[in-house]
């Protein structure tokens, strides 16, 4: 655990389990690199940022091929 930077991000949900998702920059400890935290009510997932970028990658080109195997239309 460390100290927050900032909130990168929260969505809050009126009808779901989760009642939110939140996102993390916390400063570096030891290694004086920071950590990005993915929390909600029940689980919380530590990444440093090299690890991020590629967890958000994977999640943006998962999304890419729905919206191209499911023919969804974006406006």
């Amino acid at each position: 655990m460390g100290l927050i930077q900032s909130i990168l991000g929260k969505a809050k949900f009126k009808t779901n389990a989760g009642k939110y998702l939140e996102f993390e920059l916390n400063e570096g400890g030891k290694d004086n690199m920071g950590k990005i935290h993915i929390q909600n009510d029940f689980v919380r997932i530590e990444m440093n940022a090299d690890e991020f970028i590629e967890f958000s990658s994977t999640i943006i080109n998962g999304a890419n091929k729905l919206i191209q195997l499911k023919n969804i239309k974006l406006d």
